[in-house]
């Protein structure tokens, strides 16, 4: 793993990566009460997978806990960087599937659905055993029941940035074999120029079963699930828990 680097693109402005992360992520809130439980519990720091720009972080850092945050995209994790100054916040640019750390964290969360956009899941699975203590807890958000299909434009998510006008809109949710895709129109205004373009996102469909065999391959024991109810805007989650036990697994 290696330290991030910068956030920002031509001119100073934050990479578009980072703006259209914080439009399309940065507002959902229904899930750190729950982060914020596991972290109370939890004596010493906390690896933070699939960190973006620091939704969960930071909420974490601001409430005391020391985090280390891993995330792919320099730039996202550039930005986390830049935000979590005075805070007790490590960020590292690395991939879920292919890290290694000579720290042993007694809690690894991996909110909002990141697992689904991990390609190698079982890679993912070995390295957070290897990076938790025995008796650390893996934390794994899923999505819930009740996904359905749709087609039709939803209310957009809108921010400001340095005089751009960024707007992401979903317009369609597919079923395919083994994944849920999600289609949104990005769109930008600067002052009369505006840009559109399609965006899709590909979700692997996950069974918690499953994932929770492929867990115990490597040496997880299953504990009983939590739960993050669905919003007006987002669907619930399955937070899938699970241990390295504290013996010879």
């Amino acid at each position: 793993m290696s330290p991030s680097g910068s956030s920002t693109g031509d001119g100073g402005r934050p990479a578009a990566a980072v703006v259209w992360h914080d439009v399309e992520c940065g507002g959902y809130t229904a899930d750190l009460p729950l982060w914020l439980e596991l972290a109370a519990g939890a004596d010493g720091p906390i690896l933070d997978v699939g960190a973006g720009t620091g939704r969960v972080a930071l909420g974490l850092a601001r409430a005391g806990h020391a985090v280390h945050a891993l995330e792919r995209d320099p730039d996202l994790a550039g930005a986390l960087e830049e935000r979590a100054r005075g805070l007790a916040v490590v960020c590292i640019v690395g991939d879920a599937c292919a890290f290694t750390t000579r720290l042993r964290f007694p809690l690894c969360i991996v909110p909002m659905q990141t697992i689904h956009l991990l390609e190698d899941r079982p890679a993912f699975l070995r390295c957070a055993h290897a990076a938790l203590e025995p008796g650390g807890r893996l934390a794994i958000a899923l999505l819930g029941d009740g996904v359905e299909e749709f087609e039709m434009e939803l209310d957009a998510d809108r921010a400001s940035v340095d005089g751009v006008l960024y707007e992401s809109r979903p317009t369609a949710l597919r079923y395919q074999p083994g994944a849920i895709v999600l289609e949104r129109r990005r769109r930008t205004e600067t002052g009369k120029l505006v840009q559109s373009a399609d965006d899709l996102v590909r979700l692997a469909v996950i069974d918690p079963d499953d994932l929770a065999a492929d867990a115990r391959a490597v040496g997880f024991v299953r504990l009983e699930s939590r739960w993050v109810a669905p919003t007006a805007d987002q669907v619930g989650s399955e937070i899938l828990m699970l241990v390295r036990p504290a013996g010879p697994s």
